[in-house]
């Protein structure tokens, strides 16, 4: 468990001292963002100023800036004196964020396969295998998504792709157990991908990278079903 992370609605989480660290209205984004993506802030939810800031045991300030960072991701919907409510997971919206991922994951991949060859090495050394990348997913440092949009060497598309990851992760989570069918669908694309990222063939890796991800969504899609999200 990371540190300064809340594992319950009323267990007070601690907030970094080090003044290296975060800024006080970042790590409550930060912390917000997790408990929207766990399912500990539910969609629809009312976000209540006070009873964060007193269970964050932080000042109102950075909470409400926190406020205005989670409804420029498209997490929270704001209106002017009512108050901010947990975005509602709707499957048009699904859709769109995965066609949105799939065109910016799309262009970093024909940026990185046009990087020079020092820069490449990575998709030709490391065992991608080893772990097919969720779209969706939460990112590590070995993450498929998290070294492209590092090597894309492009910021903007790099901050988009990853707010519009971020923004996917609750409706992965609704799959629950075929989640973990993922893997077996995805390692040809991820790997065909890869290659061609490695080989600097750019029209290739654009095309690829573009398919891989609407296999995924393709996969949520038949995951979640009109009853389970309308």
């Amino acid at each position: 468990m990371r540190a300064g992370l809340s594992t319950t609605g009323t267990n007070r989480a601690r907030r970094p001292k080090d003044p290296t660290e975060l800024s006080a209205a970042e790590w409550v984004r930060q912390q917000l963002i997790d408990d929207i993506v766990a399912g500990r802030l539910r969609p629809g939810e009312k976000l209540c100023e006070v009873k964060i800031a007193t269970r964050l045991g932080c000042s109102r300030t950075p909470v409400r800036e926190a406020f205005r960072h989670l409804g420029a991701m498209g997490l929270a919907i704001f209106e002017k004196n009512r108050g901010g409510n947990v975005v509602r997971l709707e499957r048009a919206m699904m859709l769109e964020l995965f066609e949105a991922l799939a065109e910016i994951a799309a262009a970093c991949a024909g940026l990185s396969a046009s990087r020079p060859d020092s820069l490449r090495k990575i998709w030709v050394d490391h065992d991608w295998r080893r772990n097919v990348a969720a779209p969706a997913g939460t990112g590590g440092e070995q993450d498929l998504f998290t070294v492209l949009f590092d090597q894309c060497g492009n910021r903007l598309l790099a901050e988009t792709g990853r707010a519009i990851r971020c923004r996917l992760l609750p409706y992965w989570r609704m799959l629950g157990a075929s989640a973990d069918q993922w893997p077996g669908f995805g390692e040809r694309g991820q790997d065909e991908a890869v290659r061609a990222m490695g080989a600097g063939d750019g029209r290739s890796a654009r095309r690829l990278m573009r398919a891989f991800v609407l296999m995924a969504r393709d996969q949520a899609v038949r995951g979640l079903p009109q009853a389970v999200l309308p």
